[in-house]
């Protein structure tokens, strides 16, 4: 991919001005950065979360993985059939609801939690290069009160 010209974002636009355009491109761009980096696992972005929720606690219900990570249940559901799919994650019958699964690791899934937690070392590293630890420091808070002033996402 050819970098954008100097001051226009990866498609092509120029730099935003306003505070809701840049963390529009900014998220656009490390969208692109963790997809890049995510991708030679089989994994998209968003799905590194599913995976995260289930290496702190697995097996988890489907509706518990979408309060974790901030998402409808709807989503999980397409993320669980995608990861299934590569062999990371499976579905079994909850022994204490028959008409409810628990989503469990598989080795495979497992075995990506180093590559992942690399991936997003690597991410972070490029994502905050140019910045010095105070300035990574306020971007954070900065981000956060940006967040708390709009709200919670619903998930």
């Amino acid at each position: 991919m050819t970098p954008p010209p100097e001051g226009a974002d990866p498609g092509g636009c120029p730099r935003p001005e306003s505070v809701g355009a840049a963390l529009i491109w900014a998220a656009r761009s490390h969208r692109a950065a963790a997809a890049a980096l995510l991708a030679p696992y089989g994994l998209h972005p968003g799905q590194e979360f599913l995976l995260t929720a289930l290496w702190e606690r697995s097996p988890r219900s489907p509706s518990d993985l979408a309060h974790s990570c901030s998402v409808e249940p709807p989503t999980v559901t397409r993320m669980v059939g995608r990861l299934e799919a590569a062999g990371l994650v499976t579905r079994t019958p909850d022994p204490g609801d028959g008409r409810a699964v628990l989503v469990e690791l598989t080795p495979a899934g497992e075995a990506l939690r180093e590559p992942v937690r690399r991936a997003w070392a690597e991410l972070e590293r490029r994502s905050t290069h140019d910045l010095t630890p105070e300035e990574r420091r306020r971007l954070v808070r900065l981000l956060g009160a940006v967040a708390a002033g709009l709200g919670e996402p619903d998930g």
